[in-house]
């Protein structure tokens, strides 16, 4: 039995993406950092509210037709939100210590455009170029 590894973020775009490609085969892969903050109340009985705020940031990795809408698409700044499952993996620094990260390998992608940017919602369907190339969902493009 598979268990569920599914992740919905939504955040803003902080670098441009990056487009990579594998090794074996020359495949690309398209990286871009992603920071979603949330808003914690200080001192919730008091009459003046005050906030504080935790940003999460997290590096998001599209294959394929996914990668390149979101080479196309995506500029930092830009509000996306991103479904996909969470993928760990391991690498050695320059001092040789063993260091693990955490990443969005993405299967749906939702762009937000500024109103004015380009009409009403659009969406527009691609594969969401999953590692296997099985998964076929569409990309969101909508105004907020």
């Amino acid at each position: 039995m598979n268990h569920l590894n599914s992740i919905l973020l939504e955040g803003n775009v902080v670098a441009e993406p990056q487009v990579r490609a594998t090794a074996s085969n020359g495949r690309k892969l398209v990286v871009f950092r992603i920071a979603s903050n949330r808003y914690t109340r200080l001192n919730p009985g008091e009459d003046e509210a005050r906030w504080a705020t935790e940003t999460l940031y997290m590096d998001v990795l599209a294959w394929g037709n996914l990668g390149e809408a979101c080479v196309a698409m995506l500029a930092k700044g830009l509000c996306v939100r991103v479904v996909g499952r969470l993928k760990s993996s391991s690498f050695k620094c320059k001092d040789g210590a063993e260091r693990q990260s955490c990443s969005i390998v993405a299967q749906h992608v939702e762009f937000k455009l500024p109103k004015g940017a380009g009409g009403n919602e659009k969406e527009v369907s691609i594969n969401a170029g999953e590692d296997d190339g099985e998964v076929h969902e569409p990309v969101v493009i909508y105004e907020y």
